[in-house]
């Protein structure tokens, strides 16, 4: 009766292993995603402002951009921490 029991308790604790696992590799998958895409919006915003505007239009989107970048780098950090 025990070796069944420590069995079934080394499978649940397999499952859950599993489990934990998966979700890490998702979040770092959600993490490139949401990366990639951020990069992408922003180099496309900034060069439609840099071509169609002055110096001083570019230089001030650069920095709004640099602002996205970094608050939305907090919110994927915020959402890794909240699935933990």
């Amino acid at each position: 009766m025990e070796g069944k029991a420590a069995l079934r308790l080394l499978r649940y604790i397999l499952v859950l292993w599993r489990f934990y696992t998966m979700v890490k590799q998702t979040m770092n998958v959600a993490k490139g995603i949401g990366m990639g895409v951020l990069a992408g919006v922003t180099v496309a915003a900034i060069g439609t402002k840099a071509m169609s505007g002055g110096r001083k239009k570019a230089r001030v989107m650069k920095k709004n951009a640099g602002k996205a970048i970094h608050t939305v780098g907090n919110l994927i950090g915020d959402v890794e921490r909240m699935l933990k």
